[in-house]
């Protein structure tokens, strides 16, 4: 899940939490959603309404996530050199 919502931040594209949902093909939509709330809960992500439809709810990394996970990549840069 969390590879899917930066490839999303990375990409400069919208990831609904539907879309999301579908995209985790091995657990059911409801426990997709539980997961997705825990993350929410912890700050990992954040839900943003689109200005389009406000039906739709965006998932975001949080500003900290995004961080870590740059470190990481940067880290994982360093030791396959």
């Amino acid at each position: 899940m969390m590879l899917l919502v930066m490839n999303a931040h990375h990409n400069q594209r919208d990831l609904s939490v539907e879309e999301l949902k579908t995209k985790l093909f091995k657990t059911s939509r409801p426990k997709s959603a539980i997961i997705i709330n825990e993350a929410c809960e912890k700050g990992f992500f954040y839900l943003d309404i689109s200005l389009i439809d406000k039906r739709k709810k965006n998932v975001k990394p949080g500003k900290l996530f995004i961080s870590e996970f740059d470190d990481y990549l940067s880290t994982l840069r360093k030791i396959s050199n």
